[in-house]
């Protein structure tokens, strides 16, 4: 993919406050799952997975199954460019209230009794 064609598609999955708030908690926690990313930001099920699917297709996220999980993380081999710009965007927003707050309840959940079959 030409690098014009990959920066538009990575800023247009960037154009919504939701998908840079799952992009921070992934960069914060490394691993989420679904249920996770639910209970932190209150959207429900589908439209997570929705947003994770943009992500996904922009090369930003990337996942892996383990057991009945299935983790979501920052793909380990951005363009260092898209890397940086990603840190850019995360030290920009890790102070507004919504995002202290999303960091807090992150820390707080667990993900054994969050997400019982």
């Amino acid at each position: 993919m030409n690098i014009l064609k990959n920066i538009t598609k990575v800023l247009k999955a960037l154009a919504d406050e939701n998908r840079i708030k799952i992009l921070y908690l992934l960069n914060e926690k490394k691993d989420l799952c679904v249920c996770e990313i639910r209970e932190i930001i209150g959207l429900s099920q589908p439209t997570i997975s929705s947003h994770l699917k943009l992500l996904e297709n922009s090369g930003l996220v990337t996942y892996r199954k383990d057991g009945k999980w299935v983790n979501y993380s920052i793909n380990p081999v951005l363009d260092k460019r898209i890397s940086q710009m990603l840190n850019n965007v995360f030290s920009i927003i890790e102070f507004d209230e919504i995002v202290k707050k999303d960091r807090i309840t992150a820390n707080e959940i667990n993900r054994k009794n969050l997400c019982k079959s």
